[in-house]
């Protein structure tokens, strides 16, 4: 049997990028031959190509040699220039959302000859920083409640299991051939079979935007409160003013939901963002290691596009914009 060849690119590898990065590099498969690259920091790059990437599980170690790694899109400029039929299967977009329109401006040659671009990254309205310079139909969304950190350079550590969740954004609401739909829910299986492979526990989603707002659901109640004060997840539960904004908050998020169409699920989030403080009650969010570690967050596509969407609504969500407001004040101070 002939394997099938699957070239797939990750701009933006850091801590999540290099643990899809790392596991999709690691198949062993009798149906898929699968080439790895990364796009990435030069430290990061220089000991993937040198070292290989060493995947931290538990008490396990994996090292995967097979990655390539590059600084940048300059060498595939020219290899682009040099074979036209050039490109990846599937181009996963792992930067943190805010540096999504630079990255995509700087990618675009590479963007334009893959089938695919993958935006992996947290938050909701992330497609709409993508489409100026990508065409809808070739966007695929994934969600993940799977945690991983860079510990340095060639080091991620698997922080935790989750399911993850694929699918298209737009192919509903596009006007195109069935045989064009039916070829994108061919390659859709076909991320999702992969990613199965890969150890990576992975479902369709036939509504993917609706997965992303769910998910947001719960960042917006933890996130924002955990930056501002320092304290770990579980902690925001043991105040009661705390545990109350967090639910104002999420309710606000639910009226805005609700308002621009979004069909959510009849689950109770509060209990939801309750639940997931008490099971990851040590950690620090990731919001708060952004504060932490003196760099900016992802506000602006958690309570910050709550804000917008409400703001052109006319609605007002004022729990969420003081949390937006009070963030973006945080990211300026030098204390």
């Amino acid at each position: 049997m002939t394997k099938r060849n699957l070239k797939i690119g990750f701009i933006g590898a850091g801590s999540i990028g290099s643990l899809f990065g790392g596991y999709l590099a690691d198949i062993k498969s009798e149906l898929y031959s699968i080439e790895v690259i990364f796009f990435c920091i030069k430290p990061h790059a220089d000991k993937l190509n040198t070292k290989g990437l060493k995947l931290y599980r538990n008490q396990q170690i994996r090292v995967i040699k097979n990655i390539k790694a590059y600084e940048n899109e300059k060498f595939f400029d020219t290899k682009i220039g040099e074979d036209p039929s050039f490109g990846f299967d599937f181009l996963f977009l792992t930067t943190k959302a805010y540096d999504s329109e630079v990255a995509v401006r700087q990618y675009k040659k590479l963007i334009d000859r893959s089938n695919w671009l993958v935006i992996l990254q947290n938050g909701i309205g992330n497609e709409d920083i993508i489409i100026p310079y990508c065409k809808k139909s070739k966007i695929i969304r994934v969600v993940t409640s799977a945690g991983a950190f860079l510990d340095k350079p060639g080091q991620v550590i698997h922080t935790g299991l989750g399911i993850t969740k694929v699918g298209s954004p737009f192919l509903h609401e596009l006007n195109l051939e069935q045989q064009i739909i039916e070829q994108a829910k061919l390659d859709v299986s076909l991320l999702n079979d992969i990613l199965n492979l890969a150890g990576l526990e992975t479902i369709i989603s036939e509504d993917i935007i609706s997965e992303c707002w769910e998910k947001v659901l719960v960042n917006i109640g933890i996130n924002a409160l955990g930056a501002l004060t320092r304290l770990p997840n579980g902690k925001l539960l043991e105040i009661d003013g705390l545990k109350y904004i967090m639910g104002e908050a999420i309710k606000e998020a639910i009226e805005v939901a609700e308002m621009k169409k979004i069909k959510l699920s009849k689950r109770d989030y509060i209990a939801i963002a309750h639940d997931v403080a008490k099971k990851t009650a040590e950690n620090k969010n990731s919001m708060l290691q952004d504060i932490l570690n003196r760099k900016p967050t992802e506000i602006e596509f958690m309570n910050g596009r709550i804000l917008k969407y409400a703001t052109d609504l006319g609605m007002n969500v004022p729990y969420n914009e003081s949390l937006t407001f009070l963030i973006r004040g945080l990211e300026h101070s030098t204390i």
